[in-house]
């Protein structure tokens, strides 16, 4: 081979990496930092995550929805001071909880949204959680305004109405959500087996 052809074949052997690297944008090692390979994917728009109303968790930090993002979640919407269904959502919910294999069970938030926003203010569903148990490492409830709960409960179908004496008339609904927020099943009434969203939650946990 003559050293002229030898240049040549060199030559075109660089050339397919050189059309690539000319159609890449320059970029230096310090430009990693600004790339979108660590932030999330943009939300379905059918996320309920999507809504920026903020709430209040039980330790009194300001949250939003979107901060539930990453797990699966089953979520209620009940009130602290009702003696009546809601204490049957609360047990639905912790069967459900306890049906979860461990390892699922730590990878689902257990949500309770109040509709109460007089007085499930963050201490008092501290001591409500307390009071049932409810593990913080999965279970977070919100206190919020009513613009927020208005928007919860039309989102997820949830009818509620206040009653002259504070209490609530309200829908009896479990909601499941997938890790970025959709909602996957609706558990609607009170006493329901927990088959299907332990199920479910199970199957989105992996």
């Amino acid at each position: 081979m003559t050293r002229m052809t030898l240049v040549l074949a060199m030559a075109l052997a660089v050339l397919p990496g050189a059309a690539r690297a000319k159609d890449e944008p320059p970029h230096s090692h310090g430009d990693h930092r600004s790339l979108d390979v660590d932030r999330p994917a943009p939300l379905s728009g059918s996320s309920i995550y999507q809504s920026g109303s903020e709430w209040t968790d039980m330790d009194g930090t300001r949250v939003r929805l979107r901060s539930l993002r990453g797990r699966p979640v089953a979520l209620a919407m009940v009130y602290t001071h009702c003696t009546t269904a809601c204490p049957l959502i609360l047990a639905n919910l912790q069967l459900i909880e306890s049906t979860l294999s461990p390892q699922a069970r730590e990878r689902v938030w257990f949500v309770l949204a109040s509709f109460d926003t007089e007085r499930d203010r963050p201490a008092v569903l501290k001591k409500f959680a307390a009071a049932h148990e409810l593990e913080p490492a999965r279970w977070r409830l919100f206190h919020g305004g009513r613009a927020a709960v208005r928007e919860l409960a039309m989102t997820l179908g949830v009818r509620y109405k206040q009653k002259a004496d504070g209490d609530f008339d309200h829908s009896n609904v479990i909601t499941i959500l997938d890790r970025d927020g959709v909602v996957r099943h609706q558990q609607v009434g009170l006493g329901a087996a927990p088959t299907e969203p332990a199920a479910l939650l199970e199957r989105l946990a992996r």
